[in-house]
């Protein structure tokens, strides 16, 4: 009992500067007992809505539309913006993270990922734009599965 209220806590102070700059446009989908996964790379994924129809596979070509934070809040990109959805196979990301964090996910389905420095753009980091060693938020909606 005392885990489950810890998760919910972390969860929502997690969501918190999201939601306070707007990143997170689904908000009234957050519930407390939202199913929380630490997967072995260290990417968290969280769903905030379920989608439905077949579940994304290495190899498959997925249709979304993301929201990229860091930590605090502040934006890094976000193909909202330019109304432009990004297509890609899964497996073979932009950001490492992604290959994992997508999997089993159904279009439809709005997810929050949690990305560490070394699933996303590492020591390195890319000059100008994302700092060495940045942990990165993205919040996911899977438009559509192809093959």
């Amino acid at each position: 009992m005392a885990r489950a209220c810890f998760s919910s806590t972390a969860l929502l102070l997690a969501l918190l500067p999201l939601a306070s700059c707007g990143a997170l446009r689904s908000w009234r989908h957050v519930k407390p007992d939202l199913v929380t996964q630490t997967l072995e790379t260290g990417v968290i994924a969280q769903d905030l809505a379920l989608g439905g129809g077949p579940a994304a596979a290495l190899g498959d070509t997925l249709t979304m539309h993301y929201t990229g934070t860091f930590m605090d809040g502040s934006p890094l990109d976000s193909s909202r913006t330019r109304d432009a959805p990004l297509s890609f196979t899964l497996g073979e990301a932009p950001i490492p993270g992604w290959n994992e964090g997508l999997v089993a996910m159904r279009p439809g389905g709005l997810r929050l990922l949690t990305v560490p420095p070394e699933r996303a753009y590492g020591e390195a980091g890319i000059p100008g734009l994302v700092p060495p060693d940045t942990t990165l938020l993205f919040e996911i909606e899977l438009l559509s599965i192809g093959e």
